[in-house]
């Protein structure tokens, strides 16, 4: 292109001197200037068409045909533009694209004026630009380039050009920048606890701190108020305190005579490093509630999940980890537990503090060595009790014959001590000194079209000395060592599509006896993978433990099965699970999930559902069936809960999550 010059005298009367154009061809009359395939740069715009007219005295542009407007990182197209540089600009059927938040706009008119765009018959999606899977309709909108904050008016969401849904305002930030006001609210149904609805209130408090309040109301149980306060004082901590009281309804809490009517307590989580060294860390996450139901009660709880009411401690943590030099390690931990099923905690056992000096790995010349030594206080109102316990192994290792054999004896010092404080029973110990013997290497070898990887290793332990106190109890726990042969072996075959890894582990007493062996195998072939983990008791002549895993792959259709199995004295486990999917495209797939318990011989659930992932939108919609075995008078009957869960996501506008559980 060739630039005018002049032009030059025009900008300064017409463009406040901010604006240069560029054309092939210019011609001058009566004060109207006009232009052949003109670029204007003007502030943060570049403008091109393929004709234009200026109007020095209406100081305005109209530009014509394929008009292309370029700001920041929005892109305009048009077919008409009228530009006023001292006022606002107005362009016709545009289609407007904002790579930042990858969306587009369309709009039969659209009116500029510094940041802000005004538009009129809007179409707007992040979906491709023919045949968009959804799209918003709407009359009329204002959409801030600057602030990414868009109005709508009139809106009617289409999927696949087919309306599903109306209302009459829609405003939206399209940034990551905080903004206080109302979050995504979460909405879920139980047949025991009626309608779930809880509403984030967001509030941003300055750059480094915001509060959020979320009511929440189930409307068969009760209702209450969630918080959390989140700060950060430095770039090295982050910090998050919550707390909130739920209040059970009168006929719900007689109903199912509940120990609590008011569910409350709080949470304190604390991260920091670069305390007292660049290194060191500080994490503490202290709980208090006065029952386990105040955290199933979380307002974000809206898939009812019980996992909450399974572990009735709540435990408190507080942490401190700092290395010492390069060599050395220290550590102090604090754990409190509050067993929620009592109404006095006072004879619950504390550790407060376990206390941890460890020194890594280190070699000199053939030799390894390292420690760790540990000190633990246990309190509690009716006993109170320390235990200290030491394990220092000392290596010699050396490689043979050119390295296909690797030699390794460890000398391993084992010390665990205890006593009662304010006590006459007379303090309690255990050491031991035990030595392992082990022969190792790792081998590998490639052929033209195939890899073979074999990692052999053979342990010996046997035990040297052993002394214990005569009143020991059951203060602290020791393993004595006893003499061992331990057999070890990974391998790994590799041939284009074909994979198979297998791994091996077993120990005998020196009388040639063993308790457990351990074997696990892995197979891949084409579109087919195969794995197994098993263990065997020779004592009890029996599997205690299988895992059976497939995965099929033909085409669009997969197929996973699996089997579980574990065996002890108190509780065998048998079940197996089937998965199967079908993918309809690249981005949508139904799928199916059947769970047999086979050593009860029912079926614990099964569910349907189908799932859709692109950039632009994504969805899942599942009906799972539970069952729930329950001895009653006249034999084993089963509870059945039915969930659905469906949840829903527009790129960049949102969606929703949802969840609905009946017994």
């Amino acid at each position: 292109m060739l630039r005018i010059i002049s032009f030059l005298f025009f900008t300064s009367f017409l463009f406040a001197k901010s604006a240069i154009i560029f054309a092939t061809k210019a011609i001058d009359k009566n004060s109207t200037i006009y232009l052949n395939k003109p670029v204007i740069f003007y502030k943060n715009y570049i403008i091109e068409a393929k004709k234009a007219i200026i109007y020095k005295n209406q100081k305005k542009a109209i530009l014509e045909k394929d008009v292309v407007v370029f700001y920041k990182n929005v892109s305009i197209l048009a077919n008409r533009a009228e530009i006023y540089f001292a006022k606002k600009s107005v362009l016709n059927s545009i289609f407007l694209v904002d790579t930042s938040n990858e969306m587009w706009f369309k709009a039969l008119r659209g009116k500029f004026k510094k940041d802000k765009v005004k538009l009129k018959n809007i179409i707007f999606s992040s979906c491709c630009i023919e045949n968009p899977d959804w799209y918003l309709k709407s009359s009329s909108g204002s959409y801030n380039k600057k602030t990414k904050y868009m109005k709508l008016y009139n809106v009617v969401l289409y999927l696949h050009n087919v309306p599903i849904f109306y209302w009459p305002f829609y405003t939206n930030s399209l940034d990551k920048h905080r903004r206080s006001g109302f979050l995504r609210p979460y909405v879920g149904f139980s047949g025991r606890e009626g309608f779930l609805y809880s509403q984030p209130i967001y509030f941003v408090l300055g750059p480094h701190a915001d509060f959020e309040i979320t009511p929440t109301i189930r409307t068969f149980r009760g209702r209450g108020v969630y918080n959390t306060f989140r700060f950060l004082t430095s770039p090295y901590d982050f910090g998050e305190i919550r707390f909130g009281e739920f209040i059970d309804f009168d006929k719900f809490y007689y109903k199912y005579n509940l120990a609590h009517k008011k569910h409350y307590g709080f949470e304190i989580l604390y991260k920091r490093s670069h305390i007292l060294n660049d290194k060191d860390k500080l994490y503490a996450n202290v709980k208090y509630a006065n029952d386990v139901d105040y955290f199933y009660l979380n307002a974000y709880n809206y898939t009812f999940d019980t996992s909450y009411l399974v572990d009735k401690i709540v435990t408190s943590k507080i942490n401190y980890i700092t290395p010492i030099g390069k060599k050395y390690f220290f550590g102090i931990y604090n754990k409190y537990f509050l067993d929620t099923t009592k109404i006095s905690n006072n004879d619950t056992l504390q550790l407060l503090p376990q206390l941890n000096f460890h020194k890594f790995e280190s070699k000199s010349g053939y030799f390894l060595n390292s420690f760790d030594v540990n000190y633990y206080n246990y309190y509690s109102k009716p006993q109170k009790f320390y235990q200290v316990s030491l394990n220092m192994p000392i290596s010699y290792y050396k490689t043979l014959f050119d390295g296909y054999l690797k030699f390794k004896y460890d000398e391993t010092f084992n010390y665990v001590g205890g006593n009662y404080y304010n006590s006459n029973i007379p303090p309690q110990y255990f050491y031991q000194f035990f030595g392992t013997f082990k022969v190792y290497n790792s081998l590998a070898k490639e052929g033209k079209n195939y890899i073979h990887i074999i990692n052999p290793a053979l342990s010996i332990n046997f035990k040297q000395y052993l002394k214990e106190s005569e009143n020991n109890t059951t203060l602290f726990n020791y393993t004595k060592m006893d003499n061992s042969v331990n057999l070890f072996l990974y391998q790994m075959f590799s041939k284009e599509d074909f994979t198979l890894e297998h791994t091996f582990n077993e120990n005998f007493d020196f009388k040639g006896k063993s308790e457990v062996m351990e074997n696990s195998v892995n197979l891949k072939k084409g579109n087919v993978k195969i794995s197994d983990r098993n263990r065997f008791n020779w004592y009890l002549k029996r599997t205690t433990y299988n895992s059976f895993f497939i995965d099929f792959l033909l085409g669009s259709f997969e197929m996973k099965l699996s089997h579980f199995y574990s065996f002890d004295k108190e509780k065998t486990s048998s079940s197996y699970t089937l998965r199967l999917s079908k993918r309809i495209s690249a981005y949508k797939k139904y799928y199916f999930e059947y769970n047999y318990d086979l050593e009860n011989s029912y079926y614990k659930y099964f569910l349907v559902g189908v799932s859709l992932k692109k950039r632009c939108w994504q969805y899942n919609f599942e009906v799972k069936e539970m069952r729930t075995p329950v001895l009653k008078e006249n034999g084993i009957s089963y509870f059945k809960n039915y969930l659905v869960k469906f949840n829903i996501n527009f790129y960049p506008i949102g969606g929703i999550k949802q969840s609905i559980q009946v017994e």
